[in-house]
């Protein structure tokens, strides 16, 4: 009997860790606004971040095309660790062209261990500029 209460408490607080850990979802056009303190993070390719993207953000993208595909860009993690310094306490805007790779990446930043993970749903055509925020080329 005390080895099932002992499973499941351990059990309970597994759940209640994994669902401590998550990033937030944020729909701009009900906010219209992004945190002063936040670095924002473009994770499209470098071609579509150079076409336009939000303004003040970094591109470090999250899928690179390698042979006219998109791969996983083996360095994403190291390059985020140094814009941040490795303070994983930043918080951190993730944003891509729809919304999909934003996901991917925000949970590959949540893997590495950063707390304070906001993803833009819909991504930067149908968000971020739909919301009217700023964009820079």
């Amino acid at each position: 009997m005390k080895e099932i209460i002992f499973t499941i408490m351990v059990g309970m607080a597994l759940v209640s860790a994994a669902e401590a850990k998550d990033y937030k979802d944020s729909c701009l056009l009900e906010t219209k606004t992004i945190p002063a303190d936040a670095v924002i993070i473009d994770v499209r390719t470098t071609q579509e971040f150079t076409f336009n993207h939000p303004k003040g953000a970094t591109n470090i993208p999250y899928l690179i095309e390698k042979d006219g595909e998109r791969i996983p860009n083996q360095n994403f993690i190291a390059e985020v660790n140094k814009l941040t310094g490795e303070d994983y306490s930043k918080h951190l805007v993730i944003i891509c062209q729809t919304g999909v790779r934003s996901v991917d990446a925000s949970k590959a930043l949540l893997d590495e261990g950063y707390e304070d993970l906001t993803n833009i749903q819909k991504g930067f055509v149908n968000g971020w500029k739909k919301a009217g925020l700023p964009v820079e080329k």
